[in-house]
Parts: structure tokens; sequence; C-alpha cells
């Protein structure tokens, strides 16, 4: 009988530990299962290059149309003048990492593989993280560079021995990683490639240029809009009429948590 006493807990304790590496096991496994379907889709790496191409090739002459007398925080700004544009490439990065499977109705494999909803979309959003931020720091990293090379003899060189200079670089690639996970909440709302994009293109580039236009009316909204207020990250001198960069970029940062959260819940219950 003491014996029996003794050993039982021992017994039990076995099951739950087993429990919690099964558990975590599994979630590896999804994030495996992710970035291989990720990886083996064309796209990816075609907007991902897009992506590359258009804020580094932007950039170079971006640098080159710095003015001698122009600041620090000018000239960073030049460099960086095509993110707007190649942003647009991480966009349909990650709006197509969702909508891909509904369109060829593989989704339906996927949930059957990993029926966990919230396991699937977390391990999604990880890897659709992971591979938008070191993109986006390679970008970064390559912009910089690329728009420091074409800089002028006389024009002040932003430096990354300048904490803000280091700060905007690497807010950059953070920004784009981000950002990926922002349009991937966008394509697992709406389902569609075509409706994903558009709406992605509209959200992130289209409408604050509306915005802007609208004058001062117009302010408060390019201010707290979740995609510009991110943007301020990249800023050196801080605008007075929107965010400051970090709480610019943790206002995007913890919208797109908020996003993820919404959308989640939303495919487990429509798409169960």
């Amino acid at each position: 009988m003491t014996m029996a006493t003794t050993t039982t807990p021992a017994a039990s304790a076995t099951p739950r530990h087993h429990g919690t590496v099964a558990q975590r096991a599994r979630l590896v496994h999804a994030v495996a299962f992710e970035w291989i379907k990720i990886r083996s889709i064309r796209s990816t790496w075609w907007t991902l290059f897009a992506a590359s191409f258009i804020t580094v090739g932007i950039g170079l002459p971006g640098g080159g149309q710095a003015n001698p007398g122009d600041s620090t925080a000018t000239v960073l700004r030049e460099i960086f003048v095509g993110l707007p544009l190649g942003q647009v490439a991480i966009c349909l990065f990650g709006v197509l990492a969702a909508t891909s499977e509904y369109g060829t109705g593989s989704i339906r494999s996927t949930f059957t593989a990993v029926p966990q909803r919230p396991r699937l979309l977390a391990a999604k959003a990880l890897v659709v993280f992971a591979v938008s931020l070191v993109t986006g720091l390679l970008i970064s990293f390559a912009t910089y560079t690329a728009g420091s090379l074409a800089l002028g003899a006389d024009v002040a060189h932003p430096a990354l021995s300048d904490g803000a200079v280091l700060r905007a670089v690497l807010g950059g690639g953070c920004y784009l990683g981000v950002l990926g996970v922002f349009a991937l909440v966008l394509g697992l709302v709406l389902r569609a490639s075509a409706g994903g994009i558009t709406t992605a293109v509209s959200v992130t580039f289209i409408l604050p240029i509306v915005f802007r236009m609208m004058g001062t009316s117009g302010q408060p909204l390019v201010k707290w809009w979740p995609t510009e207020a991110g943007q301020q990250i990249l800023l050196l001198v801080p605008s007075p009429e929107n965010l400051a960069p970090l709480p610019g970029f943790g206002y995007f940062a913890a919208l797109t948590v908020v996003a993820l959260i919404g959308a989640t819940v939303l495919v487990n219950r429509r798409d169960a």
C-alpha cells in the first residue's frame, strides 16, 4: 500500500510533462509546415525581390538628389523615398500567404493537418513575420548603403554611429516585418487575392495620399492611420503633427496584434 501511494504522483506527473512537450512540438511542426508552404510558393520570392528592387533602386538616385545644404534628417528621408512603393510588394507577400490557399482550395487540407485554428494562424503569422522582418532588414540596410554611396562629397552623410540613424534604419526593417503580418490579416479576412491586394494597396499607399490632399482636415487621419504611424520610425526628427517614432511604431504593432486576434476569432467561427 505504501509503495502504491508513493509512486502514484510520479506516474501522474509524467503524462502532464509529455503533454506539455507534445503541445510545444505541435506548434513547432505547424511553424515548419507553414515555412515549407511559403518557401515553395513562387510568388513569395518574386514579391520579396520586387520589394528589394523597388526600395533599393529608388533609394540610389534618391541619395543622389540630396543637396549639400540638406540636414541629415532630410538626406535620410531622400534615401528611403522608395519605401512607400516597396512596402506594396511586402503587402502582396502577406496577402498571398493567406489567400493562395483559399484560391486553390488547399486550405481544407491545411485545416485537416492542423485543426487547431489559433495554433495554425499563430504559426502562419510567425513565419510571415520572420520572412518579412529578415527581408525588411536586408532591404533597409541595402537601401541605406546604396543611398549613402550615391551622396555627393559635400552632402551630410547619416552615420550608423548616430543612434537616431541606426534606430531609423533598423526601424525600417521592423516596420516591414510588422507590415507583412498586417497584410496577412487582410488576406485572412477577405480570403480573395484580388480583394486583399486592392485593400492592402489602398490602406498603405492610396488612402494616405488622399488624407494629405485633404489638408488640415486630413491631418488627424494621417496621424492615427496605422501604417503612417508605423513609418514615423524612419524619421530622425519627429514631426510635431504626427506621433513620435517609437510610440508610432508601437501603435502600429499593437493594432496589428489586435487585428490578428480578431482575424483568428473570425476564421475559427467562419471556416469551422
